[in-house]
């Protein structure tokens, strides 16, 4: 069956591109001279994109390489209209600055009120914004459906597009985020609902998220599926590498490193980490925040990844461990790799989150986690086994088990290296696979 399903085409969309440019598209062109469509990027400076480091856009490059045929879809405002990166196809769609602003709008109004961060207030011309996105994107993958046999739609940014598509191909969506419909107002959870309803078969990435659309009656084919990341991706470091990482940041050779990898967004509760920090009782421990801004922040033109940063920067200097927090901002790969051997714990600070994959990447490592109990990955910690939970928001207790996890790392960190099979990406792809086969039953395919 393997066999036979890597043989499939599939038709991806997220907003978040998994290949940025540093430059416009108008850019390139002046810079090259003519490029044909799509562009190959084998043809351009490397040094002129990048791929994306965001949690969904590394999920869905771990598994392109399974299917016969790949079109992405995804936001790209500037970016070329298209092109190809080893084989696979990448189109972009671009909206005008005023909708893009709406769009904007919507999209964090419903990301804030499902992580309580505020209360949205539906507005008219966001949602028009919203919708017409969706329907641009929408559009874009309707030009696929000859060969397409399935649509594979990542997250609340793409809600409309199931019901766009329509009959056309089955439509899988993966939500990402989380739904806890007693967190939402009844316009907004209303609004999520209906929208699930197009497409044949969602998949959400906890047994939270599935026991809430339970309660808020959704009449959806639905499936959990654990978030997941290649861990041969993972390289391990030597000792040069990690030592090098410890002299850029000033880790003396006695400091015990707590690391909380995640972009700059209030979402993630940096600031609880800080706070908890002052109230550890172990000596000589470094924070090491690592993590920018996401594209919503950067190209989006948000900000609120500085805006954020300058906030946990004043927050501890008024708790006075200034000198005990280190930003790295944004880290190469290799850098991050190094981080994570450096460390001695991982904490996952956020009060509420879709999953935190970040906790994986650090079970890869053998290093414990500590986690909040509103964080989806929560529900793989075996206290005081893999790691250990504390209740969210609360700053005092993630101390605690700071405290406790400093004292045996290698202890707790090692049942790490086995749960994070659950999460592994060749784990996920059996259960995404019968979720398309299923979906596809419908069509005949």
């Amino acid at each position: 069956m393997y066999l036979i399903f890597t043989m499939f085409s599939v038709a991806i969309n997220t907003q978040t591109p998994p290949i940025r440019f540093r430059q416009t598209y108008r850019d390139l062109v002046e810079k090259y001279g003519y490029l044909e469509l799509p562009i190959d990027l084998s043809t351009i400076d490397p040094s002129d994109y990048y791929i994306s480091v965001g949690g969904v856009a590394k999920m869905m490059m771990a598994i392109i390489d399974r299917f016969s045929k790949v079109r992405w879809v995804s936001l790209g405002p500037g970016y070329p209209p298209a092109v190809t990166y080893n084989g696979k196809e990448f189109y972009f769609v671009d909206v005008q600055p005023e909708t893009l602003k709406g769009y904007t709008e919507f999209k964090e109004g419903i990301y804030n009120e499902s992580h309580g961060l505020t209360k949205y207030e539906i507005q008219p011309f966001h949602y028009i914004s919203y919708a017409d996105y969706n329907w641009l994107s929408a559009k874009k993958l309707l030009e696929f459906y000859k060969d397409t046999d399935v649509y594979f739609i990542n997250d609340f940014q793409q809600l409309l597009v199931g019901g766009i598509i329509g009959p056309s191909a089955p439509a899988v969506l993966w939500y990402h985020i989380p739904f806890v419909p007693e967190m939402l107002s009844r316009r907004v959870k209303d609004f999520i609902v209906k929208s699930f309803e197009g497409f044949d078969y969602v998949i959400v990435s906890t047994k939270r998220d599935l026991e809430g659309l339970l309660r808020a009656g959704a009449r959806v084919k639905v499936k959990q599926i654990y978030p997941y990341i290649d861990t041969s991706w993972y390289k391990r470091v030597g000792r040069n590498e990690v030592e090098a990482v410890r002299e850029k940041y000033g880790i003396k050779p006695d400091d015990k490193v707590v690391t909380v990898v995640a972009r700059m967004d209030p979402m993630k509760s940096q600031d609880i980490a800080i706070m908890a920090l002052k109230e550890v009782k172990t000596p000589n421990v470094k924070l090491l925040l690592v993590g920018n801004g996401s594209f919503t922040s950067g190209a989006l033109g948000t900000g609120k990844a500085n805006v954020w940063a300058r906030k946990l920067k004043a927050l501890a200097q008024d708790l006075g461990v200034q000198d005990k927090v280190i930003f790295t901002g944004h880290v190469s790969d290799e850098e991050l790799f190094a981080i994570y051997e450096a460390t001695d714990v991982v904490v996952l600070p956020s009060r509420i989150e879709g999953f935190g994959l970040v906790v994986c990447e650090g079970w890869v490592y053998g290093k414990p986690a500590v986690v909040s109990s509103g964080a989806g990955v929560s529900e793989l910690i075996i206290e005081g086994a893999n790691g250990f939970t504390f209740k969210s928001g609360n700053y005092e207790e993630l101390a605690q088990k700071i405290d406790i996890a400093l004292k045996e790392p290698d202890k707790y960190g090692l049942l790490g290296k086995e749960t994070v099979k659950k999460c592994d990406v060749n784990t996920a792809f059996e259960q995404i696979k019968d979720v398309f086969i299923e979906a596809m039953k419908d069509y005949g395919k």
